[in-house]
């Protein structure tokens, strides 16, 4: 390594690494519908009609219409796979995945004093959002490079200033160089005017499982209001690997490269490959209030209305950034930032508030039809920390992202001896999109349910798709890829009432 900048890289351990952005923000904001197998057949369209474990984490009130205990156990398998296209070239992977769905607890009793008072406690643990999957990104750069970027980082500041985590790197592998220390002006060994072979695979795991802790009160068997306490837990980890490759030997010394790069001795003479590692696991825990109120207008109709407050997540990043360099000389050179076991940073994301307004319709005891509508503003998102070092993002957030919707709806038939449910839902882009368009989910379902006694077993299906753009790094210096994503999930719930 060039000894003047890893000096200065162990004189700066001491400053906080600030990787986290909005994306950051807007992932832990994006939640979907957990919870039964009911509730996930009929696309978690539950705010009106009540009665099942999922009005926990929807609409509180729900629990209010239960007239007994209910006990119930969810678990399912999930197949994830994202098609990625980058410029003409097209990679699909596929993860499958066994998640625990999800945990019901209900008691409900009349009031023995008052018997227009009926009352309900909750307890639930539901999976709402599920980050499992892999990716791979492949394709010719169409004569750019994250060098490129590392030169817009780097121009301008003086070796000691340079990003650590990344332009810090590069110059530490000879990927880029100063060749004006009056002005800080750096070149890269990597010249453009060859093609390269572009690449990058991410592995995610984790998952938010939110517990809820709820009370429901219900007079004259009309009027329902709720609250619930939401408890979320996030765990998320995240592996990407960049690479660039000079496939086709262009990048020898004999032809390479800027005018103004002088080649080490150390066996840097042609560029061969580079590899770009970014690596941090996230967890944390949350909290926040949901509150809801149910009215059962006629006997075939119900509404229903519900706030939910934002979630402020309390979250711990550990993070490690490793970079590798080859050349056709044979000289091959490595580094890490932070040294050792890497570094961690404590920092809390807020999430937006939720407005949902809600009908159900109801025919005798044959079936019902729920619909939900959400409205979620993605610019009251933010990050903070203490000192503040989000500025820059937060605005960024207001800037970008915009009001959008979700829509849910969900039927239900009894045709004895079986309950058949279907269930459409679609989640409106941060961007403000709804129904179509990039960032936008869509998502089919359906399921079957077993009565017997006081024993049930319901039985869902639910099938997602969504596309969205994707820059491997700075969108000013790399093409944008293409991400068709898909998901099925089966799952199954056993449950017991009291």
């Amino acid at each position: 390594m060039k000894s003047f900048h890893l000096i200065a890289a162990f004189s700066l351990l001491s400053i906080h690494l600030i990787s986290q952005n909005d994306i950051d923000a807007m992932r832990y904001s994006q939640t979907m519908f957990g919870g039964t197998s009911r509730s996930k057949a009929m696309a978690g369209s539950f705010g009106a009609l009540g009665a099942d474990g999922s009005c926990m984490s929807n609409n509180p009130a729900g629990i209010g219409l239960y007239k007994k205990g209910d006990i119930n156990l969810s678990f399912g398998l999930k197949f994830y796979s994202v098609e990625a296209t980058h410029n003409g070239t097209s990679n699909k992977n596929f993860k499958a995945s066994v998640p625990f769905d999800g945990l019901t607890l209900v008691g409900a009793w009349d009031s023995k004093k008052q018997p227009d008072n009926h009352h309900a406690l909750g307890l639930s643990c539901n999976q709402i959002a599920n980050f499992n999957s892999n990716i791979t990104i492949e394709g010719n750069a169409n004569f750019k490079s994250i060098a490129n970027d590392f030169l817009a980082e780097a121009n301008g500041k003086t070796l000691k200033n340079l990003d650590n985590s990344y332009s810090g790197m590069a110059y530490d592998n000879y990927l880029i160089d100063m060749y004006d220390t009056i002005n800080n002006k750096y070149t890269s060994i990597i010249n453009t005017k060859y093609d390269l072979l572009q690449s990058k695979t991410i592995e995610a795991r984790g998952r938010i499982n939110e517990w809820c802790f709820n009370y429901a009160y219900g007079y004259k068997d009309k009027l329902y209001i709720g609250a619930t306490l939401g408890i979320p837990t996030i765990t998320y980890n995240y592996t990407s690997v960049y690479s660039e490759s000079d496939v086709k030997d262009s990048m020898r010394a004999s032809t390479n490269t800027s005018p103004t790069y002088s080649y080490p001795s150390q066996g840097v003479g042609g560029f061969k490959n580079l590899a770009y590692q970014e690596t941090y696991k996230t967890t944390g825990t949350g909290y926040n209030l949901k509150l809801g109120v149910i009215y059962r207008a006629a006997d075939f109709i119900r509404l229903g209305a519900s706030f939910h407050s934002p979630t402020v997540y309390n979250l711990t990043d550990g993070y490690v950034y490793k970079m590798t360099a080859n050349y056709d000389e044979g000289g091959s050179f490595s580094s890490q930032y932070p040294p050792d076991n890497g570094g961690k940073f404590n920092y809390q994301i807020i999430t937006p508030m939720k407005f949902t307004g809600s009908v159900a319709l109801l025919y005798k005891k044959f079936g019902a039809m729920n619909v939900d509508y959400d409205i979620i503003n993605y610019r009251q998102a933010s990050i903070q920390s203490s000192p503040q070092e989000f500025t820059a993002v937060n605005a960024t957030i207001r800037s970008k992202y915009s009001q959008t919707s979700n829509l849910r709806v969900g039927v239900e038939a009894n045709v004895k001896p079986i309950i058949v449910r279907l269930g459409y839902a679609m989640y409106g882009s941060p961007f403000g999109e709804t129904f179509t368009g990039d960032f936008v989910t869509s998502f089919f379902t359906g399921g079957i349910g077993f009565r017997r006694e006081k024993l049930y077993v319901d039985l869902s299906f639910t099938r997602s798709m969504s596309n969205a753009n994707y820059y491997m790094y700075n969108p000013n210096f790399v093409d944008k890829s293409t991400l068709k994503n898909s998901g099925t999930t089966i799952a199954v719930t056993v449950g017991s009432k009291f």
